[in-house]
């Protein structure tokens, strides 16, 4: 599927966009664009080499730009927030006759605790930790770690950091069968790379 060549995930990449640039605080240097684009080209990855439709693709693309726009209005609970957003944008641009249900259930599949009922919820929830398996995981988490520490005005040590990353990293699962078998060995990779630092 050729995501640059989409009227609908153009136009919708083209809000997002502009929305980030006029409304994302400060302190968001984890949950940023970036955040996002790796989100919507980790599913588009993930659910080809899942053997997702063009259509499935497409709904979860668009859920992949939308997820984390709630989080500029309330970082708690922000994933119903993103819906609201996206239901409204996909309201008013109806000629684009999107699968607004998929939408809006792949969005809710980035809450982690949320139970996960269908394939292109695996592989959107994949795709929005896909770092976790990556070689950046670091610089990433280390964005996470300043966007918290500055949006809560607090100091955490490294420490204290470390031992969350790997009880993090330790606990999360991949859900589909190509992000287990990709990026699966990146994350025991990354564990003991952290469990190194907390040695030193």
């Amino acid at each position: 599927m050729d995501i640059n060549h989409s009227p609908i995930i153009k136009a919708v990449s083209d809000f997002v966009t502009d929305f980030f640039d006029k409304n994302l605080p400060g302190w968001a240097l984890y949950h940023s664009i970036e955040h996002t684009l790796d989100t919507v080209y980790g599913s588009l990855e993930i659910g080809t080499g899942s053997g997702l439709s063009g259509s499935e693709l497409e709904a979860i693309i668009i859920a992949g730009w939308f997820h984390d726009t709630g989080y500029v209005l309330a970082t708690s609970g922000h994933e119903e927030i993103s819906c609201k957003i996206a239901l409204d944008f996909l309201g008013r641009n109806k000629s684009f006759n999107c699968d607004e249900e998929t939408v809006v259930k792949c969005i809710m599949a980035t809450e982690t605790s949320r139970q996960l009922n269908s394939l292109s919820e695996f592989v959107i929830r994949d795709a929005d930790l896909i770092s976790l398996g990556r070689d950046d995981f670091f610089e990433k988490n280390n964005l996470l770690k300043r966007e918290i520490e500055i949006r809560e005005d607090k100091n955490i040590s490294d420490k204290y950091w470390i031992e969350r990353s790997i009880n993090f990293l330790e606990s999360h699962k991949y859900f589909s069968d190509y992000a287990i078998w990709k990026y699966g060995p990146g994350v025991q990779k990354n564990i003991e790379l952290l469990k190194k630092q907390l040695e030193k």
